[in-house]
């Protein structure tokens, strides 16, 4: 073949292919969105808007509609001009911000929105058009309506859009004869003596504000555009300017042609005081199937989108042709708005498309507000929104949507956050990263920042437990003891040390990983630190001394015990360092017979030595303890020894005494023991039956070296063998922790 054939044939197959992106600005972003602004509310019920709530409160409604959808279109245009916009629009930028889950939550409202419009446009063409076909009801001529509809998308969108440019003239005609008529003429008032229902303002607003949800037109068709990020902002920002002028011109103009029951009751009374009223007609026409076309483009497109991320089954997220039609989703939309068509209330559709759209373009501004707040090197909008402009339109969107009705609000807010429940349930893993770490990473910067500057106290004290637990499997239980204790109140991390003989940043990672997933499939929430040293005590001592961030480091330290000679050696110094870097240490003492976990907790003793920080910790974690749900039925015994019985009821009232004021629940036990003159004997006679025992330790003398320290842990660990669970503890800390039971 020649090169000049083969560059003919190129050419040829270039000329035949159509491409998917093919539309400007002009016709694919302001055209459907001026049409469907300047539709079915300017036509059929501006006259009723004003009749209803005057011309000052109608040019209200007007203004607060239009700063909201402004605002929102300034907030698409900073998303839109960020990144590449796909197909799906509104959906798209909420769920490449939020993830697939809160995409969902508010992409299928904004479906059913879209969707519900396609019948708010035909029934308002149909109730126009009842008037010259009296015989033939509404609901007729709305399904024969939505079947030509139909018809013509089917056949091409690019038709359609072709349309749309010619039924702008006509609108722009027809508008022109409504503002040059006289307006002067006395238009007689109805004849019924009945007055008209009158609506409080805000079912007023609820009615009016589908007029200006016209961006979402445009937004719906972003995958079809040539440049969306240049489109996109020019066209809707344009379209809602236009919009706002010529609906305040037309609000003073009902409001000099009729009274208020004329405006309430003649719903096509546009074309009484028109120059030319057949014009009124014509723009009425085609603003309604302009829009319902326009309804029909961007609603498939939102649920095929919806498919492709998994959300609803794929075969909705095929496309058919060069062009990628999603002409199954349009099948599925269509049904749906049959259904809407059994309405038949243009004005009760109309507050249901209002709750809607207000619930998307919250979320819209919300995701552009959150984006700039947070300001990701990855957020450089060529188009920039003040992040407090955007999250003001958040707060406008669902403060009206209260004001309107604060019962359905509630309603729609519940089933957000179901349908978002429902899809983290489901676990769909996307394929693009969203916004959502880095919102979690911008406040807990703040937060790290604003708690480096709080003194530390016993009243706002929180454990922050850092588990030496080697590999989780072999001591769950350490971990299981930590996370009970904090619950919901402060931090566990859980920490190994690779020594020399196995080292590797592949082992690390590999024992990350592990170590996270068996958390996870103990439902344990914990972070994970895994380090290399040359040595288990300078690992321990590099992680005591440095791990954390500010001020939000481990203060409690907690691991196992061992009775192997070198091992307490270790141990020593590791507790010797503990009390160097102000920690506290819970070392928690596992007898050989005990179960790995403790079935059903009976009793927990604490053997009280007064109110002295070691005591009061103890008592601290005990508490903590029996507050969580597996240790909530536990018996919590606060015990102390005396020297001889004539002591025992003075301190049984002081004790007493003491319980009642910090309001513990717990049972008060004095010893006294004469035969037995070590006091580590009586806690293994009279602490038997107990599941769980915390006695105090000594503070190592840190001026001598850790091995004298040595001998004294093994004797404790040596005498107390015979008890399941023993927990010695030692504050470190520079906490009055007495005053936590203040």
């Amino acid at each position: 073949m020649s090169e000049a054939s083969s560059q003919t044939s190129k050419n040829q197959a270039t000329k035949n292919q159509t491409p998917i992106n093919q539309f400007g600005t002009f016709k694919g972003v302001f055209t459907p969105s001026i049409l469907t602004i300047l539709g079915v509310i300017l036509f059929l019920r501006m006259g009723w808007v004003v009749g209803q709530a005057g011309l000052i409160p109608t040019i209200f409604i007007i203004t607060l509609s239009s700063i909201i959808t402004f605002i929102t279109g300034l907030s698409i245009s900073s998303t839109a001009t960020n990144s590449k916009v796909g197909p799906g629009g509104s959906y798209f930028l909420i769920s490449r911000c939020f993830g697939v889950e809160i995409g969902a939550a508010i992409g299928l409202p904004l479906y059913l929105a879209q969707t519900l419009g396609i019948t708010f446009y035909i029934v308002g063409f149909s109730e126009s058009l009842a008037l010259f076909f009296p015989g033939i009801p509404i609901t007729t001529i709305a399904f024969i309506t939505l079947v030509v509809l139909a018809i013509i998308t089917f056949i091409s969108s690019e038709l359609a859009l072709k349309m749309q440019v010619l039924i702008f003239a006509i609108i722009v005609v027809s508008l022109g004869s409504f503002f040059i008529g006289s307006g002067l003429e006395s238009i007689e008032p109805p004849k019924s003596a009945d007055d008209p229902v009158m609506f409080p303002f805000w079912a007023v607003f609820a009615v009016f504000f589908p007029a200006v949800t016209g961006i979402e037109a445009g937004i719906s068709m972003s995958g079809d555009l040539k440049e969306p990020n240049k489109s996109l902002p020019i066209g809707t920002i344009a379209a809602v300017a236009i919009g706002y002028v010529v609906y305040v011109l037309a609000a003073i103009k009902y409001s000099l042609i009729g009274d208020s029951k004329t405006l309430i009751t003649n719903s096509m009374i546009m074309a009484e005081v028109a120059a030319i009223p057949i014009l009124i007609f014509l723009g009425l026409w085609g603003a309604t199937l302009s829009s319902g076309l326009g309804a029909m483009l961007g609603a498939p497109r939102t649920l095929q989108a919806l498919a492709k991320d998994r959300i609803f089954p794929r075969v909705l997220a095929k496309g058919t042709g060069s062009k990628n039609e999603p002409q199954i989703a349009m099948g599925v939309s269509l049904l749906i708005a049959a259904c809407g068509l059994l309405i038949g209330d243009l004005n009760a559709i109309a507050s249901i498309l209002s709750m809607f759209f207000l619930t998307s373009y919250g979320a819209l501004n919300l995701v552009s507000g959150l984006e700039g707040l947070v300001a990701n090197p990855s957020w450089r909008p060529t188009f920039k929104t003040p992040w407090p402009v955007s999250i003001t339109g958040a707060a406008l969107c669902l403060g009206a949507m209260l004001m309107i009705d604060p019962g359905s609000s509630i309603v729609a807010i519940i089933v957000v956050f179901s349908i978002f429940f429902f899809m983290r349930k489901r676990n769909i893993r996307a394929q693009y990263s969203d916004i959502r770490s880095s919102l979690i990473m911008h406040f807990a910067r703040n937060l790290i920042y604003a708690v480096s500057d709080l003194k530390k106290d016993a009243r706002n004290w929180r454990p922050n437990f850092l588990v030496l637990s080697g590999s989780p499997k072999s001591r769950l239980y350490l971990i299981d003891l930590a996370y009970s204790m904090t619950q919901k109140r402060g931090f566990t991390t859980v920490a190994a040390i690779l020594t020399r003989e196995k080292w590797g940043s592949d082992k690390i990672e590999v024992l990350e990983d592990s170590t996270s997933e068996f958390l996870e499939k103990n439902k344990i929430l914990a972070l994970v630190k895994v380090t290399q040293s040359e040595d288990l005590v300078s690992g321990a001592r590099a992680l005591i001394k440095n791990y954390g961030i500010g001020n939000v480091t481990p203060n409690t330290i907690i691991f196992g015990d061992s009775t192997t000679p070198e091992r307490i050696k270790d141990f020593s110094a590791i507790i010797h360092s503990c009390i160097r870097y102000k920690k506290n240490v819970l070392i928690i003492k596992k007898s050989q017979t005990a179960l790995e976990s403790i079935p059903a907790p009976r009793f927990i003793d604490v053997w009280w030595g007064g109110k002295n920080n070691n005591a009061s910790l103890m008592l601290t974690f005990a508490y903590m303890l029996i507050q969580s749900k597996h240790w909530k039925n536990t018996t919590l015994r606060l015990r102390t020894m005396v020297d001889c019985e004539d002591e025992r009821q003075g301190v049984q009232e002081n004790l007493n005494q003491f319980i009642k004021s910090s309001r513990i629940d717990a049972e008060v036990d004095i010893v006294f023991e004469s035969g037995l003159k070590d006091p580590l004997e009586k806690i293994v006679k009279y602490s038997q039956d107990s599941d769980f025992v915390f006695m105090g330790m000594k503070k190592p003398d840190l001026e001598q070296e850790p091995e004298a320290f040595a001998s004294y842990y093994s004797n404790i660990l040596q005498k107390t063998k015979p008890l399941p669970f023993v927990v010695f503890a030692l504050a470190g800390e520079d906490i009055e922790f007495h005053k936590i039971f203040s």
